[in-house]
């Protein structure tokens, strides 16, 4: 099976660090910083040691935020290999950038049924964080 992981509000905690500074939270330092959401990191983690294809597929708003992200997963899931990092800068649809069929896991219901209506299978988070059981 293939997975295809969000980063913020699935992993990683962006929400909390947004909410409490607006002014830095697109900065290199606050993205590697974010407090990790360990249910779903430990997911992560142990679908990689089973085998698993697990992509990361997020957003950025600059190369700054890409750069934390990657810094961030080099902390909490030192087993995701770049080739399988997948960050959009700027404006995208998620499904544009699949590189195989999988399920798509993330808090974001647009990204969810843009997801589905490409023939694909999501996991839309009801809660930020909310652990995903599979």
């Amino acid at each position: 099976m293939t997975y295809y992981w969000d980063m913020d509000g699935v992993l990683a905690n962006f929400h909390k660090a947004y909410a409490t500074n607006k002014a830095t939270a697109l900065s290199r330092t606050a993205m590697a910083n974010l407090e990790p959401f360990a249910e779903n990191v430990a997911m992560v983690r142990n679908l990689i040691t089973k085998g698993e294809n697990v992509y990361i597929l997020t957003k950025a708003a600059n190369e700054n935020g890409k750069t934390g992200k990657l810094d961030w997963l080099a902390k909490y899931i030192p087993e995701m290999v770049s080739e399988r990092f997948i960050c959009i800068v700027g404006h995208g649809k998620k499904v544009d950038f699949i590189r195989e069929p999988g399920v798509l896991i993330d808090d974001d219901p647009k990204n969810t049924r843009e997801w589905v209506k490409g023939g694909y299978e999501a996991i839309t988070l009801a809660t930020k964080g909310e652990a995903v059981i599979l």
